[in-house]
């Protein structure tokens, strides 16, 4: 959760127009709110392609924004993607000589899984996918990695807080001037 603080002076600003036009300060509010989450949605995208093995078009579907009632959230979905949708050292089902490697960060290395292997387990044959023997032999399971929810997490930072608070501002202030402006 981010908290986004509004400047002293352009607080007083709000106070005195809030006492004028109670209604528009809703909408102001919520288009500032729309800019500062789109930014954020943005800077989020970018940090998990530089962080994570994952190709760049799963990244986009799991992302939304919702703003409404002077709240903005920005939605990340909590399932759980396949290790086939990040780096694996064979990307099809074939016969190796070594063993799968799989890569979710790029920071960490890659990680060698033995009894891993490709299958149409339990599917429809149109999607292939790796699965992992557990402990018990006639067990297995699709082998799952980090959900949207959890790389984004990861990936705020500071830097990213404070743009957001400058461009809450900045845009909160210049939609204050239009509507002074024009009254």
């Amino acid at each position: 959760m981010i908290e986004i603080e509004i400047e002293n002076d352009l607080n007083e600003k709000i106070q005195a127009f809030f006492g004028r036009e109670g209604g528009k300060v809703n909408k102001l509010l919520d288009k500032a709110l729309r800019k500062t989450t789109a930014y954020i949605n943005k800077n989020v995208k970018k940090e998990i392609k530089a962080n994570y093995e994952v190709f760049p078009g799963l990244v986009s579907p799991g992302m939304k924004m919702l703003t409404k009632n002077r709240e903005s959230t920005l939605l990340a979905s909590a399932k759980r993607k396949d290790i086939s949708d990040f780096y694996v050292s064979n990307m099809s089902p074939a016969r190796s000589k070594s063993k799968l490697l799989a890569k979710v960060r790029k920071k960490n290395g890659k990680t060698e899984m033995k009894t891993m292997f490709w299958a149409f387990y339990k599917n429809n044959t149109s999607k292939l996918g790796l699965f992992i023997r557990n402990r018990e032999r006639n067990h297995i399971a699709r082998v799952k990695s980090a959900s949207s929810f959890q790389m984004a997490n990861n990936a705020l930072s500071e830097d990213v807080i404070k743009g957001a608070n400058e461009i809450f501002n900045k845009s909160l202030e210049e939609a204050f001037r239009k509507e002074l402006d024009n009254v």
